[in-house]
């Protein structure tokens, strides 16, 4: 019941809250148009080095893909694993979160429902796709169904684009599925997504068990691609215009965000006082805050994204 109570406090602090004191953006500013595409890439474009000593440290599931003889039988574990859960299919992907929208930066294509990924991206659902902000940024899990996304709709003045996600997700024939986070350790604002998704109806078959071995799943396959294997990384340009900020004004933030100093920040950066106050002071104006504390808060919640959905509230069911 360990997993069922931590699911339920997830739920419970993930749900949306009033912002005190923090200016609204403007329509130019609250969502990011256009955009470089995400980089699509699939095993064939791998490079993984050269495995150096035995492979007994590594976690079961990763060691037998590291050990598999070609990448149709690491296709074949992947793929059985999936199906002895109850899953069908697993996305793979790098995001960037701005002002609580999401933008695709790469995509692993190999255990995926390709048709939906074709549509996914060619109709930029990602755009509408309300799961991104719904996952709570602790790591844990978001539940879903279609009959649950549908539910959504009853509200005023659904979008045609919203209709559109669903009808795309039917002729995927996905149904239900679970979708979870992971922060990135070295960029604000980004975030590995990993997505299990089947054909059943409904996402109550989904229990606690389930769950525990889609982590353990979602996370072997994480580990595999991020450390055995040179992902093909996000241009600087791109995570640049996605953004908005520059790369030092990133780097600032960064640094800012684990609580270092202005003095700290410049002598890791090489740069002046001068530099670093005048990058704050930039900073501060994009997102709208007043001092340290309130820029440092707003650049927080900006990475964790805005909850506008309610489904997360949905885990207390397990």
């Amino acid at each position: 019941m360990m997993l069922s109570s931590l699911l339920q406090r997830a739920a419970a602090s993930s749900m949306p809250g009033a912002r005190a004191g923090e200016a609204a953006p403007s329509a130019s500013e609250g969502r990011v148009s256009g955009g470089p595409p995400p980089q699509l890439y699939a095993e064939e474009q791998l490079c993984r080095p050269e495995t150096v000593g035995r492979h007994a440290e590594m976690p079961g599931i990763v060691r037998d893909l590291v050990e598999a003889g070609s990448i149709d039988a690491r296709a074949r574990l992947v793929r059985g694993m999936l199906h002895a859960i109850g899953f069908e299919w697993l996305g793979y992907g790098m995001v960037t979160y701005v002002r609580g929208q999401s933008w695709p930066l790469s995509f692993f294509t190999s255990y995926a429902n390709g048709h939906w990924v074709r549509r996914y991206f060619a109709q930029r659902h990602y755009e509408v796709d309300a799961r991104h902000q719904e996952a709570p940024a602790s790591s844990l899990p978001l539940l879903w169904d279609v009959g649950q996304l549908e539910a959504s709709l009853t509200g005023p003045d659904p979008s045609e684009r919203r209709h559109r996600f669903l009808d795309d997700l039917h002729a995927s024939g996905i149904r239900s599925g679970l979708f979870f986070r992971l922060a990135s350790p070295t960029h604000v604002n980004e975030h590995t997504v990993i997505s299990l998704t089947s054909s059943a109806p409904s996402r109550n078959w989904i229990t606690e068990g389930v769950v525990g071995q889609a982590l353990v799943l979602g996370l072997s396959v994480h580990e595999y691609l991020s450390r055995h294997a040179r992902v093909p990384a996000a241009p600087a340009a791109a995570r640049a215009e996605m953004s908005g900020m520059s790369p030092t004004q990133q780097y600032i933030l960064e640094h800012l965000l684990q609580g270092r100093s202005d003095k700290e920040i410049a002598y890791r950066l090489q740069l002046s006082s001068h530099t670093v106050d005048y990058h704050m002071r930039q900073l501060r104006r994009r997102f709208a805050a007043r001092n340290r504390v309130q820029l440092v808060k707003a650049a927080t919640q900006s990475q964790h994204g805005e909850s506008g959905f309610g489904g997360v509230g949905q885990l207390s069911t397990l």
